[in-house]
C-alpha cells in the first residue's frame, strides 16, 4: 500500500523552508556616514552598479575612525550584535568596525534568505551580475591586480597568505554570499570570536572561495578608513 507523506502546514510568518533563491537581492555598499572620502567613493561604487542595472544601496557602516566605535542608526538594538565578542585585544576600533559592518551584512543575508553582494566603498563594478553562481560559497568578484596586472581569473581566485598554512580572501572589497555560506561565516565568528581582522577571518581552508568572472575590483586611490592597523608578528603594520 502506498502511503502519502503528510505535508507540514506552516504559519506563513514562520518561513520554515529555505528559499534556495540564487538571484541577488541587492548589492550593499559599506559606507561610513559623514566621512567625505567614504561617501565620495561609495557614490562612485553605486553609479558603477547602476551602469549594469544591479540593484544597489548604501549600507551605513560601523564607524571606528574617531577612536571609538559608533553603531549606525539602522543597526542600533539588533540583538545578534551582542552575540559576537572580541578575542584579539590588539585590533583597532576601525578594524573592529570594518569586521562588524561585514558581519551585519552576513546576518542580513540570513535574515532575508537571499544572496547579496558585499561591496566596500572603494569597489568599482565593471560587469553585470544578477545571480550568485555557487551554492554555499563565497563568490569573489575580483581585485585590482586582476584588472591592472593581468592576474588570472579562474575558479580558484587569488588568496592572500599569512604564512604557508594560512590562506584567506585576497581583500574582501567585493564578494557575494548566499544564506548557506553566510550561516557558516556567522557560526565561525560566534565560535571563535572576532579573533582577527575581517580578511583573515575569511579563511580559504574553512570557506569555499570561488570566482566566476571579473565583476568588480578595488580602487581606493590610497584612501582608507582603517587606522592604527594591528601589527603583524614581525612588528610591521599590515
Amino acid at each position: 500500500m502506498n502511503k502519502t507523506r503528510k505535508s507540514h502546514v506552516f504559519d506563513q510568518h514562520l518561513q520554515l523552508n529555505f528559499s534556495y533563491d540564487m538571484n541577488i537581492e541587492s548589492a550593499y555598499v559599506i559606507t561610513v556616514d559623514g566621512n567625505a572620502d567614504s561617501e565620495r567613493l561609495a557614490e562612485r561604487c553605486l553609479k558603477s552598479c547602476e551602469q549594469f542595472n544591479i540593484p544597489a544601496k548604501r549600507w551605513s557602516a560601523f564607524d571606528g575612525t574617531q577612536g571609538d566605535i559608533k553603531t549606525p542608526a539602522h543597526l542600533v538594538g539588533k540583538d545578534y550584535l551582542k552575540w559576537f565578542k572580541v578575542i584579539d585585544p590588539h585590533l583597532s576600533p576601525s578594524e573592529l568596525a570594518c569586521a562588524l559592518s561585514h558581519i551585519s551584512l552576513w546576518a542580513h543575508c540570513v535574515q532575508n534568505d537571499r544572496p547579496l553582494v558585499v561591496l566596500e566603498h572603494d569597489a568599482v563594478v565593471i560587469a553585470n551580475f544578477q545571480t550568485h553562481p555557487f551554492f554555499g560559497c563565497i563568490n569573489y568578484l575580483g581585485c585590482i591586480e586582476q584588472m591592472e596586472r593581468g592576474w588570472p581569473v579562474i575558479p580558484t581566485p587569488p588568496h592572500a597568505t599569512h604564512g604557508a598554512n594560512y590562506h584567506f580572501i585576497c581583500r574582501a572589497h567585493a564578494y557575494s554570499i548566499d544564506p548557506a555560506v553566510a550561516k557558516s561565516m556567522l557560526a565561525y565568528v560566534l565560535r571563535q570570536g572576532i579573533c582577527e581582522t575581517l580578511d583573515l577571518m575569511l579563511r580559504a581552508d574553512l570557506f569555499p572561495i570561488v570566482q566566476f568572472g571579473l565583476v568588480a575590483y578595488d580602487d581606493s586611490g590610497g584612501i582608507t578608513t582603517i587606522t592604527h592597523r594591528k601589527p603583524d608578528p614581525f612588528g610591521q603594520e599590515r
